[in-house]
This record gives C-alpha cells, structure tokens and sequence, in this order.
C-alpha cells in the first residue's frame, strides 16, 4: 500500500488583501456598442475563457447577459464549437439552480451565449467581503449538492467547481433556492468526445487526484472539488496550500487531508469525518452524494443555535483568507487555457520533485 505524505497542518488564517481580479484587456465590449440585437449596457465580470456583460434587447427591452470569448483563447485547441457546447450541456441538466441560456451567436469572430441576467453575488466576492456563517455554508453547500445530483443523472460532471463559479442570488427562486452553479464550459459529458482530454481542466485548488492523473472522470471528481470548497467556507482556508503548482500538485496527489479540527475545533466529529473522506485519492473511497446531504442537512440543525451570532460577526469568527496561489497571465489561478499542463508533464514535474528531494536529502 502506497504510504501518503504528511501534509502541513491547518493554520487559522490572517486577515489578506481581496483576491487579485482581471483587468481590462483590448478586446473588451464597450458600452453603448451592439451585439446582434443586444445593446452592451456594462461589464459584470470575466474570467479566463470570457467576459460577461449587462445586455438589453433594443427591441424588445429584455434584460439578458452576454458571455463572450476572449479572442486570445480562440484557436486550433479551444474552437467556437467548444465554447458554445455550454449552451448544450446545461438544456441537457435542467435544473433550477443551472443558468438559463436561450441564445447563441458570434460577433465579430467571437462565440457568445445570452443567458439569464443574475442579480446578487458571487460566493467568491461575498467571500472578499467579509464572513459567511457556518449554518448559512452548509445550506449553499446543500443548494450544490442537488444540482450536482441533477447534473451526475444526466451524465454531467461539471469539473471546475470553486468559489467564483458559485452565485448567491439576491431573491429567492423555484421554492426558496438562492444558489446557482455556473460556467459549465468545461464540463465532462460521459459519452461524448472531451475537448479537454489531455489537459487539467479546472482550478487547481480544487481539482481531484484524477483530473492531475488523466483518469477516466466519474461523479466522484465533483465530490472532491466540493470537500475542497467546505474546508475554504468552513476552516477559512482550503485543505491544501502550496508556494507554486508542482507542489499543490504532489499534494492532490500523495498528501493526507488535514483535519478540519485544527482550524474549527469544536467541529462535529462526523463532519470532520466526512471532509476527510471526500478527499480520498481513490474517487470509490469516496463518500455517495447521499451521504454527503445526510451529514450536511444533520449538522445544520446542530449548528442552527448559533448561526445568528456567527454571521453578525462574534469574537469565534474568522477572517476568511483566499488561497495565495501563483497566478496566470490573467492573474486567476486556473492552469486553463494559459498554460496547458498535460498529466505527462505533471508526471516529468513530480519526478523533479522526488529527485531534487533526495539530493537535498543526501547533501
């Protein structure tokens, strides 16, 4: 049996500057300019694949958002088709907490959606911000729970699952759901030729053991990626922070998942329980979806009490700190699509690792 690196133990974590965002690069929509029908009313956000925008329809008045590809990210690997299977996959995982889009197009060599225009925030910046509760965590980590469920039946496993590809709705929705789960242009679809094949698709705070391998995807890399995001809202931290990549890499890879203890210590038992088994590196030692919610929905009655003095900030709270993670080019901390880091270079890199550990070791 293969023996695990020990890995540093959880740390509370200090108060830090708000996570570096992108800036405005030469292809941006500006305001005023049309998209087909659609006036650019304003930039609501960009990531590293695209930017979105506040649109109106000039005929019809209707307020959508258009999601946009960089130009510099279009090319032989990454095509026009690629960006808009996303409209694809969430008809094909219909559920309330998937964003609604209805339409597609390009302008000016560009692939865009329109989708449904979002008011609120997400988790990433009510995250800069400030606190969440504890109780108020678990419920959106119930709220993801059920969609991940949907998208799993249909043969979805969303793979890039993280702070800002989670949105907190200002109202309610479809019988009091605030949560909603977004960019699924990355996607995994069981069945279908993978765009992706080769590469780790995702961020790599969150990304499960076999996306860094190139194994076959199963449900089971969501579960992962959603153990990952509970330590982050729970612990303030994820479980695994690295100086660079190759080393959060060999930490995915070989490196025991901390107890949540050490950051909360008065945390439910089982619940630490269940944090640590869904980062097990094999995706069958993982816990079920089932059994996720069954502990989840159990710990929020037990956490009820004191929800309200958490959330209003008492002395027991803890700033939240974002991971501190080298960035790309686009300053975000994704390996997608700058640079493409393909399972045999992750390879090569961790036999560097080993080798220049014992060299250290024998000097």
């Amino acid at each position: 049996m293969a023996t695990a690196a020990p890995a540093p133990s959880l740390q509370l974590a200090q108060p830090a500057p708000a996570r570096r965002r992108r800036g405005r690069p030469d292809d941006a929509l500006p305001v005023g300019s049309k998209v087909s029908s659609w006036r650019v009313d304003g930039e609501l956000g960009r990531g590293g694949m695209a930017s979105v925008h506040a649109v109106t329809h000039t005929k019809f008045h209707k307020r959508a958002a258009i999601k946009i590809a960089h130009r510099s990210v279009l090319g032989d690997s990454y095509t026009a088709r690629t960006f808009l299977r996303e409209a694809r996959i969430v008809h094909r995982i219909q559920h309330p907490a998937v964003i609604d889009v209805f339409a597609t197009g390009s302008c000016d060599g560009r692939p865009y959606l329109v989708m449904e225009k979002l008011e609120g925030m997400s988790l990433g910046t009510r995250v800069d911000q400030g606190l969440v509760a504890r109780g108020e965590a678990i419920e959106i980590l119930l709220e993801l729970c059920d969609v991940l469920r949907a998208a799993h039946a249909a043969g979805v496993v969303h793979r890039d699952l993280k702070l800002d590809n989670i949105y907190i709705c200002a109202d309610t929705f479809a019988g009091g759901r605030r949560v909603k789960l977004l960019d699924w242009g990355v996607a995994y679809v069981e069945g279908e030729s993978d765009p992706f094949r080769g590469l780790i698709a995702g961020t790599l705070t969150y990304v499960a053991p076999e996306q860094i391998r190139g194994d076959e995807l199963t449900p089971a890399a969501d579960l992962y990626s959603l153990a990952v995001l509970a330590y982050h809202l729970l612990c303030r931290r994820p479980p695994f922070l690295a100086r660079h990549e190759l080393e959060l890499i060999n930490l995915h890879l070989k490196a025991e998942p901390p107890h949540a203890r050490t950051a909360w210590p008065t945390i439910p038992e089982e619940l630490d329980a269940l944090l640590v088994a869904l980062l097990a590196k094999a995706p069958e030692d993982r816990p079920s979806i089932d059994e996720v919610e069954r502990v989840l929905r159990k710990m929020l009655e037990q956490l009820a009490p004191a929800r309200d003095g958490f959330a209003r900030g008492s002395q027991t709270a803890i700033p939240i700190q974002p991971p501190q993670m080298p960035t790309d080019m686009l300053g975000r901390p994704a390996l997608l699509p700058y640079p493409p880091l393909t399972p045999l270079w992750a390879g090569l890199a961790l036999a560097m690792v080993g080798l220049a550990s014992l060299i250290s070791a024998l000097t």
